[in-house]
């Protein structure tokens, strides 16, 4: 009798687990939803769904408390500049979100969502099902809400802070304040935002909209819209998609073949090593080793530059290599490393490509060296909290395979340039 329990039991856990595992994976034809700014939908994807479900943004909005944080932001907004503010940080510094509100309006959204499941319960499923919170997917209801709300909140705060006062920038060689933040032009331009923010009438009873609008405000003033200049990714790799659902995968030992990014230091638009790079993905490729090149990188060198080594890359490849545009995919957003392997595995996902194969990740011979270290695992596991690669192993000297690990899927607004 004990022992048929304790198989019970141990059924039930497997079970349990089992159905975690599965709702743990996102949905991979999930549609999502766009708001008005796709730099928004993309560092803060919580707020886009609340604006635009109806039946969450309705209780939301009738809320009292949450109602009195709007106010509370909107009088901010209205009300007239102290004397004793002298620069742009103290003009935006009441639309920081303390670290009370923080915790009072995550209680309060759970709150919320206890109460009101019917309306609330659809926003947890397609937060689940985006992907975009796959750090917290195996979390309760609860804490999933809880770790996305302080998540947009910090992320919001580390916008306004940073772009007011010049520094706490994760790269800040490449995602400073385009303009000198203490100087009375800057402060001019900053308290412009709030003017104009104000006669735009920004009371729209939802209480993030008001410290929302002003963190935006302040990327495009200093000219950062990199997160969403090449949306919809469909669109800018349109030709290769439409290849994928005609591969036959078997015939490949790899997914694709990720050529990894290197930045010109000058005005040049692609580099010597960029060059060789895709000349070393070129020879994998016409070895028959994968049916795709993934070309990755941002714009990263020199500040504000007004190329994106993914694209100078494809040009490359496609113009000067041969290679057939359609085999050839851009990821225009990484600026480091970390982020070129995250964000070609979100492609990989995202594109209907198999994530159960591996991937041949293609560089020189000191890059690989350093992401096969320990030091490039805890800097991955310190920046983005998690190592995008699965199981590593050395092909040759110029290439890896990997893995893609899911969690890549996370969205990080702690990095607005690339979330």
């Amino acid at each position: 009798m004990h022992y048929f329990r304790r198989l019970l039991t141990v059924s039930f856990l497997l079970a349990t687990f089992a159905s975690q595992a599965q709702m743990a994976r996102p949905d991979p034809h999930y549609t999502f939803f766009s708001g008005a700014n796709a730099v928004q939908d993309r560092n803060f994807y919580l707020f886009t769904l609340i604006e635009k479900m109806p039946a969450v943004r309705k209780v939301i909005v009738q809320d009292a408390y949450l109602q009195n944080i709007s106010k509370s932001f909107s009088e901010h907004l209205a009300g007239p500049v102290h004397a004793d503010v002298k620069d742009a940080n103290g003009l935006v510094r009441p639309f920081l979100f303390s670290n009370e509100e923080v915790a009072g309006i995550g209680y309060r959204l759970n709150e919320l969502l206890q109460q009101e499941q019917t309306a609330m319960s659809p926003l947890i499923h397609t937060m689940r099902n985006s992907g975009l919170f796959q750090l917290y997917n195996r979390m309760s209801d609860t804490a999933l809400l809880t770790q996305a709300w302080q998540d947009a909140a910090k992320g919001v705060n580390y916008i306004i802070d940073a772009y007011t006062k010049g520094k706490g920038f994760r790269y800040p060689n490449i995602d400073s304040a385009a303009y000198w933040v203490k100087s009375p032009d800057y402060y001019a331009s900053v308290n412009s935002v709030l003017d104009k923010l104000q006669s735009e009438d920004l009371k729209t009873n939802l209480f993030f909209e008001p410290s929302l609008d002003l963190a935006l405000a302040l990327l495009s003033l200093n000219r950062h819209d990199e997160a969403g200049r090449y949306e919809p990714m469909s669109n800018l790799n349109q030709s290769a998609y439409a290849t994928i659902k005609s591969i036959h995968w078997k015939k490949f030992a790899y997914t694709a073949i990720l050529i990894l990014g290197a930045g010109p230091g000058n005005k040049s638009n692609i580099s010597d090593a960029g060059k060789l790079r895709c000349k070393s993905g070129v020879a994998a490729y016409k070895q028959g080793l994968a049916p795709f090149i993934i070309v990755s990188g941002g714009h990263v060198h020199p500040f504000l530059t007004p190329f994106a080594e993914a694209l100078e890359m494809k040009k490359y490849l496609v113009d000067s290599l041969g290679m057939p545009d359609n085999a050839v995919i851009a990821e225009p957003y990484a600026r480091h490393t970390t982020t070129n392997i995250r964000n070609a595995n979100r492609l990989i996902y995202r594109s209907g490509m198999p994530v159960d194969k591996r991937v041949l990740c293609v560089s020189d011979n000191m890059h690989l060296t350093y992401i096969s270290t320990r030091l490039f695992e805890l800097r991955c596991r310190q920046e983005l909290g998690y190592l995008p690669m699965i199981k590593p192993q050395n092909v040759s000297e110029t290439s890896i395979s990997y893995l893609p690990d899911l969690n890549s899927l996370q969205a990080d607004s702690r990095d607005p340039l690339d979330p």
